[in-house]
């Protein structure tokens, strides 16, 4: 079981995550927003690129909705994802940028999620996370 504590009396959830390179080995460490209304976990593009991952060549190009209006953002698949405690290998991210000046570097979403069981207690300020497997 994986556990983090959280500010419960701000209104977003900022976790730390961990972001392996291509080759395995490196990571980089950015801190993200917990949203279980999006449907996929995004990271900088320049986070990307500087782990190796190839962006010229992606999984899959999406169209984002967002405040500025429709832009593309390119699916990539990152060889390990370790949150709140727990590692998903080989787990799809969106390469998004968010606007400067913004809080966090990009948001977990449900694709990490929903490996697992969750509960998230707004009165201690605990998230906790468990196999399914």
């Amino acid at each position: 079981m994986g556990h983090i504590s959280f500010n419960h009396s701000q209104r977003l959830i900022r976790l730390p995550i961990k972001v392996e390179s291509i080759n395995g080995g490196n990571y980089r460490d950015l801190i993200v927003a917990l949203d279980t209304g999006s449907s996929d976990t995004s990271i900088p593009t320049k986070i990307a690129s500087g782990l190796g991952y190839d962006l010229s060549n992606p999984k899959q190009v999406v169209l984002l909705t967002t405040g500025s209006g429709i832009l593309p953002a390119k699916i990539i698949t990152v060889r390990k994802l370790t949150a709140i405690g727990e590692t998903v290998e080989n787990i799809d991210v969106l390469c998004h940028d968010l606007p400067i000046g913004s809080t966090i570097d990009g948001v977990l979403g449900l694709n990490f999620l929903s490996h697992f069981d969750i509960k998230i207690s707004f009165s201690t300020g605990i998230i906790e996370l468990y196999s399914t497997e």
